[in-house]
């Protein structure tokens, strides 16, 4: 590869992030505090119907916009559990483990009173723990009378409809096998971070869903300063992958997170074949982008070539620095500009005007000097408007991405013009 080419290329840094800042506080409850379910027995003596093989228990129903909070996390709602009810057996059954029901070896206790079927993967756990946690699995257990539930090693059975990994992260934070936040270092991968926050938000177990937000919002930052301490494979605590990015749009409209959008996004724009393939799971499903944030991508990826393609501009302008020291750099800051564009003609979308808008020109520029020797105080005018053109991008992240975020933070509010 010759000198020329090299010096076209931009190459980005992977620093690490630092330490995550305190964890937010319990989320407010609203002030409702009738029962949430005053027809509960009336309605249960009009069940008749046989489940159908796949049924399950009880859904939880889609949460109302009203019911969320100013951070994008869902309150508590009230959910009436009698408008599934007519999912539960009828009759006295016992399942047998001899079949296809395997236990699960983390989580089946001898001692568990109550017994969690999800597909051929049954958990045995404790019935109290749950509730204390989550008043869905309390509403859950409340309709799984011994009388009219089916028995596994004489305790009720309850089916449950996720997929068996995603509920086995669920149970091991709740019957404290696995802690969380993880020890720093000792880095969770984004599947299990997903998995928990999908269960968390379902079954609304509040402390840890706030938790794990929090720490996906420490990776899909609002903040620049954040944003640059990152590494493209995660930070501290969290392992991530670049087809994650899929997961994380999809978290961020369950859970209303707007804020998580924009980096996301912008990480699928950076995809390639996984963009329209997807992200399999562990139990062999595939997630992908629902159509209109894919359109998202395709505009974004647009709006970015523009914006790296200005940026390359801005960079290379051929006026020197107030300070400048030498008579020369005025005539290479012409090179290195007559480069750029050469370079631009000879590949429009490479990697001067990609789709990494956001990445740093450090390395090119430091590189391109070898080529054509600037003063220190060009030089540094140089990384001072890579950054000044980073900051822009950044601020106008969200309209990119077409999106908008309310409490997205405008690096350039208290920053200097470089001149």
């Amino acid at each position: 590869m010759s000198l020329r080419k090299a010096v076209l290329q931009r190459i980005t840094p992977l620093p690490s992030r630092t330490p995550s800042p305190s964890l937010p506080h319990e989320w407010t409850q609203p002030p409702d505090t009738e029962p949430v379910f005053p027809d509960l027995v009336q309605h249960q003596q009009q069940i008749h119907r046989e489940p159908e093989p796949d049924e399950h228990i009880a859904t939880r129903s889609k949460s109302p916009d009203s019911f969320m909070s100013p951070n994008g996390v869902v309150k508590r709602w009230r959910v009436n559990i009698t408008d599934h009810a007519a999912s539960l057996p009828s009759e006295l059954a016992t399942v047998s483990l001899s079949g296809t029901v395997k236990r699960d070896p983390d989580l089946w206790f001898e001692d568990g009173n109550i017994v969690l079927l999800c597909r051929d993967m049954a958990f045995r756990v404790y019935r109290g723990l749950l509730t204390r946690h989550s008043v869905i699995f309390r509403d859950l257990f409340s309709m799984a009378q011994p009388s009219a539930s089916e028995t596994m090693e004489s305790c009720p059975v309850v089916h449950i409809s996720d997929p068996p990994d995603d509920l086995r992260h669920l149970l091991r934070i709740l019957c404290g096998i696995r802690k969380f936040p993880v020890i720093p270092g000792e880095r969770m991968e984004f599947a299990e971070l997903a998995a928990l926050i999908r269960m968390s938000h379902k079954y609304h177990v509040e402390d840890l869903h706030s938790r794990a937000m929090h720490h996906l919002k420490l990776y899909f930052t609002n903040d620049l300063a954040v944003w640059d301490t990152a590494g493209v494979d995660g930070n501290l605590f969290l392992h991530i992958t670049p087809p994650d990015a899929i997961v994380a749009v999809n978290l961020a409209r369950l859970t209303h997170t707007d804020s998580v959008l924009p980096t996301a996004l912008y990480l699928c724009c950076q995809l390639d074949a996984e963009l329209t393939a997807g992200v399999e799971r562990p139990d062999g499903s595939t997630e992908r982008l629902e159509p209109k944030d894919l359109e998202l991508v395709l505009r974004g990826r647009t709006e970015l070539v523009r914006a790296s393609t200005r940026g390359a501009c801005t960079i290379c302008r051929p006026a020197p620095s107030a300070q400048c020291a030498s008579k020369g750099c005025e005539r290479a800051l012409r090179e290195i500009l007559n480069m750029m564009l050469d370079g631009l003609q000879k590949d429009p979308i490479g990697d001067i005007a990609g789709y990494a808008a956001l990445d740093s020109w450090e390395h090119w520029i430091e590189d391109v000097v070898e080529l054509w020797p600037l003063c220190e105080p060009c030089r540094a005018m140089l990384h001072a408007r890579d950054l000044e053109v980073r900051r822009d991008v950044w601020k106008r992240l969200p309209q990119y991405m077409g999106v908008a975020v309310e409490d997205w933070k405008d690096p350039t509010v208290s920053a200097t013009p470089t001149k």
